[in-house]
């Protein structure tokens, strides 16, 4: 069926806006994991053997130098959650309290467009993220070709995209992520402010 993109935004968040909970979902493969040890400061970045995430990993960081009101900075909780379909019956304790969602796909693997499109009909529409708490990580692995084999989803048209390659251009990643993060706090602060 059609995806509806304008749904509606459930907000969860502790009274205190101590920590945000973000999810990184995507296809089994795609580089949710690397990107998640990037953002958070974690061990290696990459290299070494594929290890496919069980269920899921929970990061916990801060994020420094943000311009919000009053503070600048976040506690993030940040879960990596794995891509394979065996852990479906997990997805709706992940979500629970999660205010905002990193999609992450290889658009150099053929078929990762579809698989997000399901990882979306889940964790973007059912789970009542709207678009301004998604963003989507085009996620390009060392040497790969230029040639992309999975165009983005249509239901995705509406989000904030960046094509991620850690090797080539780290900085951007943070800054991207960063903006996301704080786009999250001040909608979540406007949200409550109305309560």
């Amino acid at each position: 069926g059609k995806l509806s993109v304008a749904v509606s935004f459930l907000l969860i968040f502790n009274a205190d806006m101590s920590k945000v909970k973000l999810l990184c979902v995507g296809p089994a493969q795609c580089g949710k994991t690397v990107i998640c040890n990037f953002l958070a400061d974690a061990t290696e970045v990459s290299g070494g053997d594929y290890r496919p995430t069980q269920g899921f990993r929970i990061l916990e960081f801060e994020v420094n130098g943000l311009t919000l009101p009053g503070r600048s900075s976040v506690d993030v909780e940040l879960w990596d959650c794995s891509g394979d379909n065996k852990f479906e019956s997990c997805w709706p304790a992940i979500t629970q309290d999660a205010m905002g969602v990193i999609f992450v796909y290889n658009p150099d693997q053929p078929n990762h467009d579809e698989q997000l499109e399901k990882w979306y009909s889940f964790f973007g529409s059912q789970q009542s993220m709207k678009v301004n708490g998604c963003i989507v990580f085009a996620h390009h692995k060392p040497n790969a070709s230029d040639n992309e084999r999975s165009p983005l989803p249509q239901a995705f048209a509406k989000m904030p995209k960046m094509a991620t390659n850690i090797e080539e251009d780290p900085d951007s990643i943070r800054t991207a992520f960063n903006r996301f993060l704080q786009m999250i706090v001040a909608a979540l602060s406007k949200h409550r402010e109305k309560e």
